[in-house]
Protein backbone atom coordinates (compact mmCIF):
# COMPACT_ATOMS: atom_id res chain seq x y z
CA UNK A 1 0.00 0.00 0.00
CA UNK A 2 0.83 3.68 -0.69
CA UNK A 3 2.24 5.82 1.82
CA UNK A 4 0.10 9.10 2.94
CA UNK A 5 1.67 11.55 5.56
CA UNK A 6 -0.42 13.86 7.27
CA UNK A 7 1.30 16.83 6.39
CA UNK A 8 -1.27 18.59 4.36
CA UNK A 9 1.69 19.79 1.73
CA UNK A 10 2.76 16.07 0.73
CA UNK A 11 -0.75 14.01 1.75
CA UNK A 12 -2.14 13.52 -1.85
CA UNK A 13 1.64 14.12 -4.09
CA UNK A 14 1.41 10.07 -4.54
CA UNK A 15 -1.99 9.34 -5.54
CA UNK A 16 -0.40 7.83 -8.73
CA UNK A 17 0.01 4.99 -6.34
CA UNK A 18 -3.09 4.60 -4.70
CA UNK A 19 -5.43 1.76 -6.59
CA UNK A 20 -9.34 1.70 -6.36
CA UNK A 21 -9.70 -0.06 -2.73
CA UNK A 22 -6.81 1.89 -1.49
CA UNK A 23 -8.33 5.48 -2.25
CA UNK A 24 -11.88 4.46 -0.97
CA UNK A 25 -10.55 3.34 2.20
CA UNK A 26 -8.45 6.70 2.81
CA UNK A 27 -11.89 8.30 1.95
CA UNK A 28 -13.38 6.85 3.90
CA UNK A 29 -11.06 8.22 6.99
CA UNK A 30 -12.13 11.65 6.07
CA UNK A 31 -15.58 11.89 4.89
CA UNK A 32 -19.03 12.15 6.53
CA UNK A 33 -20.35 8.16 6.69
CA UNK A 34 -23.51 7.97 4.26
CA UNK A 35 -26.48 7.06 6.62
CA UNK A 36 -26.92 3.68 7.86
CA UNK A 37 -23.32 3.04 7.83
CA UNK A 38 -20.74 3.18 10.38
CA UNK A 39 -18.31 6.32 10.85
CA UNK A 40 -14.62 5.37 10.67
CA UNK A 41 -13.63 7.78 13.25
CA UNK A 42 -12.43 11.23 11.56
CA UNK A 43 -15.70 11.81 9.15
CA UNK A 44 -17.25 15.21 10.55
CA UNK A 45 -21.09 14.91 10.86
CA UNK A 46 -23.23 16.44 8.21
CA UNK A 47 -25.90 17.92 10.41
CA UNK A 48 -22.80 20.19 12.08
CA UNK A 49 -23.25 22.11 8.94
CA UNK A 50 -26.27 24.50 7.84
CA UNK A 51 -29.81 23.45 8.47
CA UNK A 52 -32.80 23.27 6.50
CA UNK A 53 -34.77 26.10 5.93
CA UNK A 54 -38.53 26.51 4.97
CA UNK A 55 -37.22 28.58 1.96
CA UNK A 56 -34.50 26.05 0.98
CA UNK A 57 -34.53 23.60 -1.91
CA UNK A 58 -32.85 20.26 -1.86
CA UNK A 59 -30.38 19.67 -4.05
CA UNK A 60 -27.39 16.89 -4.58
CA UNK A 61 -24.00 17.17 -6.30
CA UNK A 62 -21.88 14.33 -7.16
CA UNK A 63 -17.89 14.53 -6.87
CA UNK A 64 -16.52 11.89 -8.60
CA UNK A 65 -13.30 10.72 -8.83
CA UNK A 66 -11.59 8.86 -11.85
CA UNK A 67 -8.71 7.90 -13.08
CA UNK A 68 -6.96 9.54 -16.20
CA UNK A 69 -3.85 8.91 -17.56
CA UNK A 70 -2.96 6.56 -14.25
CA UNK A 71 -3.53 9.17 -12.13
CA UNK A 72 -6.56 9.99 -9.88
CA UNK A 73 -8.86 13.51 -11.56
CA UNK A 74 -11.78 15.21 -10.10
CA UNK A 75 -14.55 15.14 -12.84
CA UNK A 76 -16.66 18.54 -13.35
CA UNK A 77 -18.60 20.43 -15.57
CA UNK A 78 -19.46 23.76 -17.42
CA UNK A 79 -23.06 24.14 -17.11
CA UNK A 80 -24.50 25.14 -20.23
CA UNK A 81 -24.67 28.91 -20.85
CA UNK A 82 -28.70 28.91 -21.03
CA UNK A 83 -29.42 27.34 -17.73
CA UNK A 84 -31.59 29.66 -15.28
CA UNK A 85 -29.16 29.05 -12.58
CA UNK A 86 -25.17 29.83 -12.54
CA UNK A 87 -25.29 29.47 -16.15
CA UNK A 88 -21.82 29.41 -17.85
CA UNK A 89 -19.97 28.30 -14.47
CA UNK A 90 -17.93 25.50 -13.45
CA UNK A 91 -19.38 22.89 -11.59
CA UNK A 92 -19.79 19.34 -10.73
CA UNK A 93 -22.96 16.92 -11.68
CA UNK A 94 -26.15 17.52 -9.86
CA UNK A 95 -29.38 19.28 -9.39
CA UNK A 96 -32.36 19.83 -7.37
CA UNK A 97 -33.89 16.50 -5.36
CA UNK A 98 -36.81 15.30 -7.47
CA UNK A 99 -39.41 13.59 -5.32
CA UNK A 100 -39.11 9.85 -7.29
CA UNK A 101 -35.31 10.39 -5.68
CA UNK A 102 -35.23 8.00 -2.14
CA UNK A 103 -31.97 9.92 -1.43
CA UNK A 104 -29.61 12.65 -2.24
CA UNK A 105 -27.15 10.34 -3.64
CA UNK A 106 -29.88 8.59 -5.99
CA UNK A 107 -30.17 12.38 -6.87
CA UNK A 108 -26.68 13.06 -7.60
CA UNK A 109 -26.11 9.87 -9.62
CA UNK A 110 -28.96 10.11 -11.50
CA UNK A 111 -28.04 14.14 -12.09
CA UNK A 112 -24.50 12.67 -13.13
CA UNK A 113 -26.03 9.97 -15.85
CA UNK A 114 -28.57 12.77 -17.47
CA UNK A 115 -25.60 15.38 -17.60
CA UNK A 116 -22.95 12.96 -18.63
CA UNK A 117 -23.80 9.67 -18.97
CA UNK A 118 -21.86 8.38 -16.49
CA UNK A 119 -23.48 5.21 -15.44
CA UNK A 120 -24.75 4.76 -11.67
CA UNK A 121 -23.17 1.23 -11.93
CA UNK A 122 -20.07 2.69 -11.91
CA UNK A 123 -19.37 4.43 -9.26
CA UNK A 124 -18.65 3.18 -5.67
CA UNK A 125 -20.14 5.87 -3.09
CA UNK A 126 -17.59 6.49 -0.17
CA UNK A 127 -19.22 9.12 1.99
CA UNK A 128 -20.25 12.68 2.05
CA UNK A 129 -18.85 16.70 1.84
CA UNK A 130 -20.89 19.17 3.96
CA UNK A 131 -23.98 20.48 2.79
CA UNK A 132 -23.44 24.44 1.18
CA UNK A 133 -26.01 26.90 0.35
CA UNK A 134 -26.08 28.15 -3.31
CA UNK A 135 -27.49 31.74 -3.40
CA UNK A 136 -30.23 30.72 -5.72
CA UNK A 137 -31.62 29.37 -2.46
CA UNK A 138 -31.18 25.76 -2.79
CA UNK A 139 -29.53 23.57 -0.14
CA UNK A 140 -26.72 21.19 -1.59
CA UNK A 141 -25.65 17.88 -0.26
CA UNK A 142 -21.73 16.91 -2.17
CA UNK A 143 -21.55 13.59 -2.34
CA UNK A 144 -18.39 12.14 -3.10
CA UNK A 145 -17.78 9.06 -5.34
CA UNK A 146 -15.30 6.84 -6.72
CA UNK A 147 -15.43 5.55 -10.77
CA UNK A 148 -14.60 1.88 -11.63
CA UNK A 149 -11.80 1.37 -14.28
CA UNK A 150 -9.42 3.23 -15.60
CA UNK A 151 -10.38 4.82 -18.55
CA UNK A 152 -14.00 6.22 -17.50
CA UNK A 153 -13.58 9.24 -18.75
CA UNK A 154 -13.56 8.26 -22.79
CA UNK A 155 -16.87 7.20 -22.09
CA UNK A 156 -18.73 10.14 -20.80
CA UNK A 157 -20.73 12.75 -22.86
CA UNK A 158 -22.18 15.76 -22.21
CA UNK A 159 -25.87 16.78 -22.35
CA UNK A 160 -25.66 19.91 -24.04
CA UNK A 161 -29.32 20.78 -22.49
CA UNK A 162 -27.05 20.97 -19.26
CA UNK A 163 -23.73 20.85 -20.03
CA UNK A 164 -21.01 22.80 -22.11
CA UNK A 165 -18.03 21.00 -21.58
CA UNK A 166 -16.55 18.11 -19.62
CA UNK A 167 -13.53 18.18 -17.59
CA UNK A 168 -10.93 16.89 -14.93
CA UNK A 169 -8.82 18.37 -11.97
CA UNK A 170 -6.26 16.14 -11.13
CA UNK A 171 -6.42 15.01 -7.13
CA UNK A 172 -3.05 16.13 -6.06
CA UNK A 173 -4.23 19.80 -7.36
CA UNK A 174 -5.53 19.93 -3.49
CA UNK A 175 -2.42 19.37 -1.79
CA UNK A 176 -1.15 22.69 -2.35
CA UNK A 177 -2.99 25.53 0.00
CA UNK A 178 -1.61 28.32 -2.67
CA UNK A 179 -4.33 26.96 -5.15
CA UNK A 180 -6.80 28.03 -2.65
CA UNK A 181 -7.51 31.61 -2.08
CA UNK A 182 -10.74 33.13 0.51
CA UNK A 183 -12.00 36.11 -1.48
CA UNK A 184 -13.07 38.44 1.51
CA UNK A 185 -16.74 40.80 0.33
CA UNK A 186 -19.30 42.20 2.02
CA UNK A 187 -23.01 42.06 0.00
CA UNK A 188 -25.92 44.46 1.39
CA UNK A 189 -23.70 45.16 4.28
CA UNK A 190 -22.85 41.82 5.39
CA UNK A 191 -19.93 39.35 4.81
CA UNK A 192 -20.57 37.25 2.23
CA UNK A 193 -16.57 35.39 1.40
CA UNK A 194 -15.92 33.22 -1.06
CA UNK A 195 -13.67 30.47 -2.50
CA UNK A 196 -11.12 30.54 -5.43
CA UNK A 197 -9.35 27.70 -6.71
CA UNK A 198 -6.78 28.02 -9.01
CA UNK A 199 -6.73 26.68 -12.48
CA UNK A 200 -5.20 28.05 -15.76
CA UNK A 201 -8.41 27.42 -18.31
CA UNK A 202 -10.90 27.63 -15.84
CA UNK A 203 -12.79 30.41 -13.18
CA UNK A 204 -13.45 27.88 -10.50
CA UNK A 205 -15.16 29.99 -7.57
CA UNK A 206 -18.37 29.58 -5.57
CA UNK A 207 -19.85 26.96 -4.41
CA UNK A 208 -17.76 24.38 -6.70
CA UNK A 209 -14.97 25.97 -5.15
CA UNK A 210 -16.14 25.59 -1.71
CA UNK A 211 -16.92 21.98 -1.69
CA UNK A 212 -13.07 21.61 -3.37
CA UNK A 213 -11.72 23.06 -0.52
CA UNK A 214 -14.10 20.79 2.18
CA UNK A 215 -12.22 18.08 0.28
CA UNK A 216 -9.37 19.41 -0.02
CA UNK A 217 -8.79 19.85 4.07
CA UNK A 218 -10.41 16.48 4.89
CA UNK A 219 -8.18 14.93 2.42
CA UNK A 220 -4.95 16.56 3.85
CA UNK A 221 -5.83 16.07 7.50
CA UNK A 222 -6.12 12.35 7.20
CA UNK A 223 -3.74 10.11 7.11
CA UNK A 224 -3.14 6.33 6.02
CA UNK A 225 -1.30 3.60 8.49
CA UNK A 226 2.36 3.91 7.54
CA UNK A 227 2.81 0.12 6.23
Amino acid sequence: MSEISGNPNHSLMDTRKLNHLELQKYLGRCLDPLPGLPDLGQGEPTMLFPEKSASDRPAAILVPLLRVQFDWHILMTRRAAHLAHHAGQISFPGGKIEPRDATPVEAALREAREEVQLSPGLVQVVGLLERVRSPAGFLVQPVVGIVRGENALDSLVSNPAEVDLIFTLPLKHLADPDNFCLVHRKTDGRRNDYWVVEHEKHLIWGLSARVLNDLRRRVNKAALPRV
